[in-house]
């Protein structure tokens, strides 16, 4: 399913991938479990903290296995306003000084709904005690340590091409041959067409970069704003005056001319490091103006916004001031060319607390976004576009991560050449889906600069939209291709006509098919519609209180076509009615008159049911599983113990399915799990005797309901196991289970 509007969270906290760097800091703090401390001194513990479970602890800290976090420090909301010095009492009651106030002005402090600071705890307290005993304090919104994050590099295959790309009628003079992403002869040995479509782009627009313009931060590493073919394209403070020394501007930033430096409470963002200036190029290098390279936009305004240090190191606390600065400046994009660690509240408060349009990398550890969350890129937000990369084949590059429904684009990514700093050469090669992050950022920029008054919705919708369908790349993205600026630029204003024949078949009580016929771009004409959106509702469609959800799908290969569409719910034992629109969708964003539909989802049967509540649990336990109460929910059975054993199995009795249709396994579970620790669905239609595992489960810190097709099991007498594959003499989050149900056609 491709969600192109709201973005699920899908699955675990994804640990850095990166190795760590060796920083001049203060050693890493462990995300091991610990009891509350207590120093030399009898009682020094404050009481908020001396009083939590290690159990409680313990948990906090499986969150953030694999997570590097700064030592002692903690990052905390809080619920509404506080006067400072009651900030300071707040922290003392926790034995903890207030480092910072996030600046939080204006619109942002609004949007924030309450303060925000970062703490230091007394020596001898780890993080994860206090956000435990903070848990309980309803002053806190939310608390959570102050994690730490690496750039996350790839290394390139190639030496691009050398030489210069004689310019064709109309082309910058600096189109450089090794740009194969901007303009894809075949020059690199790929695949010729391979690229953005900027060349036929800038027939439309080269950028705007003019104070109307839009305004672009990349949050990266810094920007060398001397470099020959960046320093025309850098935006400039207009209320701050260059080396003075004083905060002119009062926006707690002094000489920020050209961007900010959070780590170094600085308004100097030079790039010691490179990378974002390799961003910044591919952005905006200048273009035609004989030097290097040219970018996506040849005219822009470039903030520099320096959240990484020049060893490539940051903190949440840091990528938050940054991303706030972005806000109060008034950025239109924002390019984020980095991700990593768990998912950080403070990071996702500053995003949506920021109107802008962050374009955001999905991360470079080739896996599937939609089942392992990947943080930025996987927060469910609006205004986030997630980017997948490509080689010059137009092939998914092989480092790269996707997700049908929680990354949205793809573009070029692997072996990019583009801005250095002068002091590393000016110019240099780079792969990863932060190389192909810049290009999108640019293109968002010409959608902008083309069409100023364009919402967020619209830029992005153009972007996806506008993509060219690319068979190898099915299924990475919500587009289900590789972005084509030139289609997305276009001044089209003819809506696509209506999807014809809509309706539904094959109702069942895991859903239904949908079906319709394709029909032409500019009501009928110019071949077929780029896709569809379907609307899917508890309610109908615009009536108050409905739940809308919104699904882009490719269209058909051509005009009259028969395309379907397999619409899946979870099982219920009620009966539903589901509403559903259907628009086509062309590359400017046009969309048609609506279709309807609504279908009537059958309730199913339930051949089994425990939510281990009652006097008698049908299931058995073995290993470390036991019973226990949660908070909310009652009993639940949980593997997760201080005994270690190993392996721990949960097990059903015997369900008759001999006479049944249809299976389904419906429950809720959360595995906080050790690294090598293992937790799978396993099913038996011989007694026991022989297991087949129908699912292994990915790490996931939160509750989260969980749906399995058994059907395969129709017809048998079958039993169903949790098996929990743990560490011997370790105790860890385990695997705990609720609620399950084994659903079957009526």
């Amino acid at each position: 399913m491709k969600i192109s509007n709201n973005r699920p969270m899908l699955a675990s906290q994804a640990a850095r991938q990166a190795a760590p760097k060796a920083e001049a800091a203060a050693a890493p703090q462990s995300a091991a479990p610990s009891a509350p401390a207590e120093s030399a001194s009898f009682g020094s513990v404050p009481a908020r903290i001396a009083n939590v479970a290690p159990a409680a602890v313990a948990e906090v800290a499986s969150k953030y296995e694999g997570v590097e976090v700064e030592p002692g420090e903690l990052i905390v909301k809080m619920n509404g306003g506080m006067e400072n010095n009651l900030m300071g009492d707040f922290a003392g009651e926790y034995g903890a000084k207030v480092i910072e106030k996030f600046n939080l002005p204006g619109d942002v402090y609004k949007s924030f709904g309450g303060d925000m600071m970062r703490l230091k705890l007394p020596a001898g307290i780890s993080p994860f005690e206090a956000v435990a005993a903070m848990k309980n304090d309803d002053r806190v919104a939310f608390a959570e340590p102050n994690e730490v994050i690496y750039l996350d590099e790839v290394a390139s295959e190639q030496q691009p091409p050398q030489g210069q790309q004689p310019p064709a009628n109309g082309e910058p003079n600096d189109l450089d041959a090794k740009l194969w992403g901007l303009k894809n002869t075949g020059q690199t040995g790929g695949k010729a067409g391979a690229d953005v479509s900027a060349v036929d782009a800038w027939k439309v627009t080269k950028g705007d970069g003019s104070a109307n313009g839009p305004l672009i931060a990349v949050i990266d590493t810094g920007i060398d704003y001397n470099h020959p073919d960046l320093k025309a394209n850098m935006w400039t403070n207009p209320n701050e005056i260059p080396g003075d020394g004083i905060d002119n501007d009062n926006n707690g930033v002094i000489d920020d001319i050209h961007g900010y430096y959070p780590g170094g409470n600085s308004g100097d963002p030079m790039d010691g490091h490179s990378h974002g200036t390799h961003c910044a190029g591919t952005i905006a290098a200048v273009g035609n103006n004989g030097e290097g390279v040219t970018g996506v936009m040849q005219n822009a305004r470039l903030m520099a916004v320096k959240i990484f240090s020049d060893s490539g190191r940051t903190t949440a606390a840091d990528i938050v001031k940054g991303i706030n600065y972005t806000t109060q400046m008034g950025a239109d994009i924002t390019s984020n060319s980095w991700g990593g660690g768990g998912r950080s509240e403070a990071i996702y408060e500053a995003f949506k607390a920021n109107d802008a349009l962050h374009v955001i990398a999905a991360g470079n550890s080739n896996y599937d976004n939609d089942k392992r969350d990947n943080f930025p890129s996987n927060y469910d937000l609006d205004n986030i576009v997630a980017v997948a990369a490509t080689n010059h084949n137009d092939e998914k590059a092989s480092f790269s991560q996707w997700g049908a429904s929680s990354v949205d684009v793809a573009a070029p990514g692997r072996d990019i050449w583009s801005t250095v700093p002068i002091s590393k050469g000016s110019y240099g090669n780079k792969s990863g889906t932060s190389m192909a992050t810049p290009h999108v950022s640019g293109g968002a920029g010409l959608i902008m600069s083309a069409y100023p008054d364009a919402s967020n919705a619209e830029v992005k919708a153009r972007l996806i939209h506008g993509s060219d369908k690319v068979a190898a790349l099915n299924d990475i993205s919500v587009s289900d291709g590789r972005v084509n600026f030139a289609a997305s630029v276009e001044d089209d204003k003819v809506a696509p006509g209506s999807p014809n024949d809509f309706g539904a078949s094959q109702v069942g009580t895991r859903g239904a098919t949908l079906s319709w016929t394709s029909v032409g771009d500019d009501k009928w004409a110019n071949g077929a519609a780029q896709g569809v959106e379907l609307l899917v509702s508890d309610k109908p469609l615009g009536s108050e209180n409905a739940s809308v959800q919104t699904i882009g799908l490719g269209g058909a290969a051509e005009v009259g076509d028969l395309a379907t569409y397999q619409y899946s719910v979870l099982p219920s034992e009620s009966e539903r009615t589901v509403h559903f629109g259907m628009q086509s969708i062309d590359n400017a964003a046009n969309r048609s008159d609506m279709r309807t539909a609504t279908v009537t989802i059958p309730a199913a049967d339930a051949a089994l049911r425990d939510d281990f509540d009652g006097q008698s649990v049908s299931f058995s336990a073995s290993g470390d599983f036991a019973a226990i109460d949660v908070e909310g929910r009652g009993k639940v059975f949980s593997s997760a113990t201080d005994s270690g054993t190993g392996a721990s199995a949960l097990t059903s009795p015997t369900v008759d399915l001999t006479e049944k249709t249809g299976a389904f396994l419906k429950f809720d579970a959360q595995t906080s799990l050790y690294w090598g620790e293992s937790a799978s669905v396993q099913v038996s239609s011989d007694g026991g005797e022989n297991w087949d595992t129908v699912s292994r489960m990915d790490r996931r810190s939160d509750w989260a309901q969980n749906g399995l097709d058994l059907s395969a099991y129709d017809g048998k007498n079958v039993q169903i196991r949790f098996n929990h594959e743990g560490r011997e003499g370790r105790s860890s989050g385990g695997m705990q289970v609720d609620n399950v149900v084994l659903l079957t056609d009526k």
